[in-house]
């Protein structure tokens, strides 16, 4: 559980500090991309895929993706929102912090 958080907040502070000299597109167009393929795994997979299983291993693929895209976006966001006020090492910090307090809060909400 510990690594969990400790790995969604890296992403979440290495995509902040990125995004923090990047073009302002740059960060939202691939957590779009993320999505995308996200979306397309998981309509492209087969009915006759989904009969005998409760949740096939490839709808994993597709929650990794989701899972991917949205940290990405949230660490844009971050960074597009800060990038004028604080320097790149500082936003890429703060980002980490926070994302650590938000996903650690998260697990122990839901479990």
């Amino acid at each position: 559980m510990i690594f969990f958080s400790f790995f969604t907040a890296s992403i979440f502070s290495l995509t902040a500090f990125l995004q923090s000299e990047a073009a302002w597109w740059k960060g939202p167009l691939s957590a779009l991309a993320l999505f995308a393929l996200g979306l397309a795994i998981g309509v492209g997979l087969q009915e006759e895929a989904l009969k005998n299983t409760i949740l096939p291993p490839v709808i994993g693929l597709a929650t990794a993706a989701w899972t991917c895209a949205i940290l990405i976006g949230l660490g844009s966001v971050t960074a597009l929102a800060l990038r004028d006020f604080w320097a790149p090492g500082r936003i890429a910090g703060t980002a980490f912090v926070g994302g650590w307090i938000l996903i650690s809060g998260l697990q122990f909400v839901f479990g």
